[in-house]
């Protein structure tokens, strides 16, 4: 898969990314970052999600920051969110990109049900001619989305963020026993990650 360097630097990804570097110079008094390190698990991020797309029917992986309107997630503020990243299986035909048009995505009632179950249960799952009309819905279609399993990876201490992860399939519906054995070592894999860095948060 190649790397569309054109796209990432014109979307607004590379907002959200110039903001966390801020966050983080603001904090380099308190904490010694690691900087080599922190690449070498975003290296590994790709990683899993490359492995679970290669040894999966799942197509897609992605995964994203929910903020709210305001910094503090609570009612009477809206939730925005933000596709960090994202890893397609390139042997599955007219599987596009999604990223750049999740970028700052207000949360409509359907998707503050899911982020709700997902937040509940550790994860949610949906399935897409099962879903009422909603903006999620509408992206599945159009991405020939069928299934997708949603999983929650970090809260930040301050609740101000939240991360969690997708995986996507355009080809079934249900998933094999080891299909959910590579799906929930990955998501393990995962927030060991997040946990590491989620004093920088």
């Amino acid at each position: 898969m190649e790397w569309n360097w054109s796209e990432f630097l014109g979307g607004t990804t590379i907002g959200y990314i110039v903001k966390e570097a801020i966050s983080y110079w603001k904090k380099k008094n308190e904490l010694k970052v690691n900087v080599a390190q922190t690449t070498r698990d975003i290296v590994e991020i790709f990683n899993i999600m490359k492995h679970c797309v290669s040894e999966t029917h799942f197509n897609r992986f992605m995964i994203f920051v929910a903020e709210d309107s305001a910094g503090l997630i609570a009612v009477g503020k809206s939730i925005y969110a933000t596709a960090l990243y994202e890893w397609l299986n390139p042997e599955i035909e007219d599987t596009k990109s999604v990223i750049s048009e999740v970028q700052r995505w207000r949360a409509d009632a359907e998707y503050y049900e899911m982020f709700c179950q997902m937040l509940t249960n550790g994860s949610a799952e949906l399935v897409t001619r099962e879903m009422p009309v909603c903006k999620l819905k509408d992206l599945y279609v159009s991405c020939n989305v069928k299934t997708s399993k949603v999983f929650h990876l970090m809260t930040t201490k301050d609740n101000s963020k939240v991360f969690y992860c997708s995986v996507a399939s355009s080809t079934t519906e249900t998933s094999s026993p080891s299909d959910r054995l590579v799906i929930d070592s990955s998501v393990d894999k995962l927030i060991e990650i997040f946990r590491r860095h989620k004093k920088f948060y």
